[in-house]
């Protein structure tokens, strides 16, 4: 079965997107480029409309976990992953009322493109400020503020799957030794997507056209995969991430242009 391809969206342009978006989830997924992965939903944008996109995607964004969690299991960090786990249930279920807000607007996919695409480009700023050596804020080590970035994470992914530079400042600050940083990010992860499951099918952007699609991308997650470790040793990890730092910003800003055009 042939995805179903938007009328207007020539077939080079949807393979090209959607696909692209995919090896670069999987690329991320592999530990190369830091939050690269945060163009992925922007990319795909380009092809699909935001509530397709972001329904495929998660999907997708499971399936890459289960190769990340059969990796990391056990190097978790487990205070900090249920402080993180707790605060992110109250943000999804946040999340869900907008989504469920907006739904009932003609403008659904507007809103979207505005949101997503807005939230894209602060990601983009922060992960830039970071890579230039910029510091964050001073975060406690004390139980709330592992809730409260939960909960913006929660809330962040459920509308843009995008709460890995949230997560990921967050456990930097928390001087965890790499193993656990990165088992409790996993794991957070996938939890996290799992929690999203019961919003997207009761909201039906998850529905059979879409699984259709994530199952013509699930081929591309292992072979972006192998791809990021491939790169590991042979491709300039900075250079990279900033190429698709630009062209995340440059896919957010289509998904506002789409919104704001009149």
């Amino acid at each position: 079965m042939l995805p179903d391809i938007p009328p207007d969206v020539p077939l080079w342009l949807y393979f090209l997107c959607v696909g692209g978006a995919v090896l670069v989830l999987g690329i991320a997924k592999a530990g190369f480029g830091g939050g690269v992965g945060v163009v992925a939903v922007p990319l795909m944008a380009i092809a699909l409309p935001p509530a397709q996109t972001i329904g495929v995607m998660l999907p997708v964004l499971i399936a890459a976990d289960l190769f990340s969690v059969a990796h990391h299991r056990g190097n978790d960090s487990r205070p900090h992953l249920t402080w993180l786990v707790t605060g992110a249930v109250v943000g999804i279920v946040g999340g869900t009322v907008v989504l469920m807000l907006l739904r009932q607007s003609e403008s659904f996919n507007t809103w979207l493109n505005l949101i997503i695409g807005t939230l894209c480009l602060v990601f983009v700023a922060i992960q830039c400020y970071r890579l230039a050596g910029g510091r964050v804020p001073y975060i406690s080590p004390l139980p709330y503020a592992g809730r409260l970035a939960g909960f913006t994470a929660g809330f962040v992914s459920t509308l843009v799957h995008a709460a890995g530079p949230v997560i990921t400042i967050y456990l930097l600050e928390q001087r965890l030794a790499k193993h656990l940083l990165v088992g409790t990010a996993v794991m957070f992860a996938f939890a996290g997507n799992l929690l999203k499951l019961p919003t997207y099918f009761g909201l039906q952007l998850i529905n059979p056209t879409t699984l259709v699609q994530s199952l013509w991308c699930l081929p591309l997650v292992p072979l972006g995969t192998v791809t990021g470790i491939w790169m590991h040793k042979r491709i300039n990890e900075r250079v990279f991430t900033i190429i698709m730092y630009v062209g995340a910003a440059a896919a957010a800003a289509h998904m506002l242009y789409k919104a704001l055009a009149f």
